[in-house]
């Protein structure tokens, strides 16, 4: 029954003590990082004075590390930054603080996670794909912040947000519209600044972390995390009209669950409680949360 389940039987004072989010993990890690890599340039310097050239040689990402088969730094690379200055390391962890925690409470902490890893991924994989004989290697966290952003403007595509441009001067945008700009500066970027050596700003990894981002949207927050249980059946989720894909004949086929059947809701309110253990309370649709609320009622009858 509903009531079985330990975490509905716990009273606010009982509930155990909240994790630390995510986000606040990620930054904390790529700040301790910074700071090894500055104590590094500091106490092991390279030669002639230069910046100590080992966490670059050992995990940043390049088309020369990769082919020594140094296959990690498709991920550590996305947590070392540029030590020439601090607003590398500053604009990345200011977009996932802002960003991050508008939507790590609506996916949970550890998809939040899977998205930020996935977008270092793909970001990894679309640089390897323009600069795959280049030794030029490329740090930051800025393809996982892109994918965190790209899924927070398919998510709120109207939803007004003020941005600081240069940090000072303030512009109110509908999100949707950040979103088609950094595709198009992103696209622009790598053919008119990165491909012809004009810029050290990796526009190819800024547009893998967007793709992570669309494709996290489109086939993984739009799915059941209850996988293997008894239940299937999968929430509706409305995708904004200006990102949906246009289809010739197929006919769109709703299912609902029938709620006068006791068992059919007893199974579904079994789907959403196992969704709360994978993913946390904030991964529900407001259908799911209504109905949880009305199972309450219904089932303690």
């Amino acid at each position: 029954m509903l009531y079985d389940r330990p975490y509905m039987r716990q009273s606010p004072s009982e509930a155990a003590p909240q994790k630390t989010s995510m986000v606040t993990t990620l930054i904390v890690i790529s700040v301790a990082v910074f700071v090894l890599q500055q104590v590094l340039n500091v106490f092991l310097p390279g030669p002639f004075g230069r910046e100590n050239s080992f966490m670059s040689q050992w995990f940043a990402l390049s088309g020369h590390n990769f082919q020594q088969l140094k296959v990690w730094t498709l991920l550590s690379y996305g947590f070392l930054h540029s030590t020439a200055g601090f607003f590398h390391i500053l604009g990345n962890m200011l977009g996932l603080f802002f960003i991050g925690r508008l939507i790590e409470p609506t996916i949970g902490r550890e998809r939040f996670l899977s998205l930020y890893l996935a977008g270092t991924l793909l970001g990894g994989l679309t640089y390897l794909l323009f600069h795959f004989n280049g030794s030029g290697p490329v740090v930051g966290a800025s393809a996982s912040v892109m994918a965190i952003l790209a899924l927070f403007c398919l998510l709120n595509p109207e939803r007004p947000i003020t941005l600081l441009i240069f940090f000072i001067i303030p512009v109110t945008v509908k999100p949707k519209w950040v979103f088609w700009g950094s595709l198009a500066i992103s696209a622009g970027g790598i053919l008119l600044y990165e491909l012809p050596g004009n810029s050290n700003v990796a526009h190819s990894a800024h547009l893998g972390g967007l793709l992570a981002g669309i494709l996290y949207y489109r086939y993984v927050h739009n799915r059941s995390t209850a996988f293997f249980s008894a239940s299937h059946a999968r929430p509706t989720v409305e995708q904004p009209a200006w990102f949906k894909r246009r289809k010739k004949t197929e006919a769109h086929i709703s299912y609902k669950v029938n709620r006068s059947n006791r068992d059919q809701l007893q199974s579904e309110v079994d789907r959403i409680l196992d969704k709360i253990n994978a993913s946390g309370f904030g991964s529900l649709t407001e259908h799911e949360k209504h109905t949880l609320d009305r199972a309450k009622d219904l089932l303690s009858r």
